[in-house]
Parts: structure tokens; C-alpha cells; sequence
């Protein structure tokens, strides 16, 4: 459990919590309307061998265990894309290859570390590790992840929309697809080292999947859920601050918070609207 976080080390976490909103919530938004909101987790346990090899090589060092993620996860989304370009294999099966493979082999090599401390920070994140060079991490990723989709939605909204269609006409959209598993993998690597790799995959697919009973086109979803996302993260961590608990946690717990409130009143689908509507279509006479 950690302890009570300093003024600047929650001004930290929230400057990070708050960048990796404005990278993440737009590819969550992305990853949940292509049903690819699993492969968020995936690509979490996917990394485990990068952090490892580096925890064992270097010990507890920040900037070795952030390069052996960003590398291994460049590596498992980089190979199942590839993988999956080849037609045998569905997108989700070309990619569970890869990462049960990879989480099998940080399983076993975090198993020779004899740190327990260390592999739960690793696993679950410290807020404390969210220094300067984290801050810059997380920026960057925001940066890139906010060019690469200014610079190429178009085609990854046509090959998630109809890919077959998109074949058929001659269209090369198949990078799309590695695109979104690079971006999702950065942002991993940019947040797991102070929310852990487990809660960031939460702070993108939750806000987006709560987004959907709030608008409907893309830019809506992702300007509502980048909201969400930075509303649970400033959230958690000032609740886990006062409360002593992990803000990982705390953090995914506001979202699915958010997520119900806007499931019950959300003005595009919510459970709410859906139950005023119902008598008004009930007392239509009928032809």
C-alpha cells in the first residue's frame, strides 16, 4: 500500500495522469470501436519481458525498464500486426500469440528477481517514479499519439470500418492497423511506470466506452473521453492521497464510476432516456 504522496509528487502524477488522458482516451475510443479493447490488456502483459530483462540487467533503473518496454512492446504489436496481415489469422488470434508468449517469458524471468518491492512498483506503478524524464515521456506520447491520428484517422477509421471494402477497392490501409498497436504500446510504456500498466489500459478503454452514451461521432467520443479520463485521474489521486491507497486503483475505480453514471444518464443511449422514451412509443396507435 503506499503512503501519502507530497504535494509535488501529486502535481507530477496529475500533470502525467492528465497528458496521458489526451493520448489515450482517443485510442481508446478507436480500440473500442474496432472491439479491439482486449488487446489493450494483451499488449500490458506483453511488455512484462522488456521490463524484466532490463530489471535484471540494470536493477530498478527508470530509464532501462521504460526502453525495454517501449521495445518489447513495439516488438509484440509490430509482429501480430504483421501476422495478421497475412489473412490467415483474425487481428485478436494473431495477437494473443504474441503476448501470452511474451507474458510467459516475463513470467518466467521476473521470477528470478528476488525484489518484491521493486516488481510491484513494476507491475502497479509509483506514483514517485513520476519524475521529470517521466513527465517528458508522457507528453511525448501524448504528442505523438495526437499527430499520428490528425495525420492518418482517415485510414484507420476505414480499414476498422469495413476492411474488406477497403481491400477490394485497391486502398493501402493495412498500416492503420500497426499504427493504433505502436501508439497504444508508447502510451503503455508512458504511463506503467507510475499507474502501472494494468490501470493505464483502464484509463483508455473505460472513459471511451463510457463516452459513447454522450456522443456519437468520433471527435465527440474522444473529446468526452479525454474529460473522463483526466476527471478520474485528478479524482483518484486525490483520493488515494487522503486515503493512503494505491492510485492506480482508485483511479480505475472513478472511471467505472463514470462509466455507470453515464450509462444511466447519458444523452446518447442512456438507461435513463431509454426508459422516458418507451411510453411515448408505447402510446402510439398502432396502423
Amino acid at each position: 500500500m503506499t503512503g501519502a504522496l507530497s504535494i509535488l509528487a501529486l502535481k507530477s502524477a496529475a500533470a502525467g495522469a492528465t497528458a496521458l488522458a489526451f493520448g489515450g482516451a482517443p485510442l481508446g475510443v478507436l480500440m473500442v470501436a474496432r472491439r479491439l479493447s482486449l488487446m489493450g490488456d494483451a499488449l500490458s502483459h506483453g511488455i512484462l519481458p522488456g521490463i524484466a530483462i532490463a530489471f535484471l540487467m540494470f536493477g530498478p533503473n527508470p530509464a532501462a525498464m521504460l526502453a525495454g518496454a517501449l521495445i518489447a512492446g513495439m516488438i509484440v504489436a509490430g509482429l501480430s500486426s504483421l501476422l495478421a496481415r497475412t489473412g490467415k489469422l483474425p487481428d485478436d488470434a494473431a495477437f494473443a500469440i504474441f503476448y501470452l508468449a511474451a507474458l510467459a517469458l516475463g513470467i518466467l524471468l521476473l521470477g528470478r528477481a528476488h525484489d518484491p518491492d521493486a516488481l510491484e512498483s513494476m507491475l502497479f506503478g509509483s506514483t514517485a517514479a513520476l519524475n521529470h524524464a517521466g513527465l517528458i515521456l508522457a507528453g511525448g506520447a501524448a504528442s505523438a499519439t495526437l499527430i499520428g491520428l490528425a495525420l492518418f484517422l482517415r485510414g484507420v477509421l476505414g480499414e476498422g470500418a469495413d476492411p474488406l471494402f477497403m481491400k477490394t477497392t485497391g486502398a493501402r490501409f493495412g498500416g492503420a492497423h500497426l499504427l493504433l498497436m505502436l501508439l497504444l504500446a508508447l502510451n503503455l510504456v508512458a504511463g506503467f511506470r507510475a499507474f502501472g500498466a494494468l490501470m493505464t489500459v483502464a484509463l483508455m478503454t473505460v472513459p471511451a466506452a463510457a463516452a459513447r452514451y454522450w456522443a456519437k461521432s468520433y471527435g465527440g467520443q474522444a473529446a468526452v473521453a479525454v474529460g473522463l479520463s483526466a476527471v478520474s485521474g485528478l479524482v483518484g489521486l486525490a483520493l488515494a492521497s487522503a486515503w493512503t491507497l494505491e492510485p492506480g486503483a482508485v483511479m480505475t475505480l472513478c472511471a467505472a464510476g463514470l462509466f455507470g453514471l453515464s450509462f444511466l444518464a447519458g444523452t446518447h443511449g442512456g438507461l435513463l432516456q431509454t426508459l422516458a422514451r418507451r411510453p411515448h412509443l408505447a402510446s402510439r396507435p398502432s396502423a
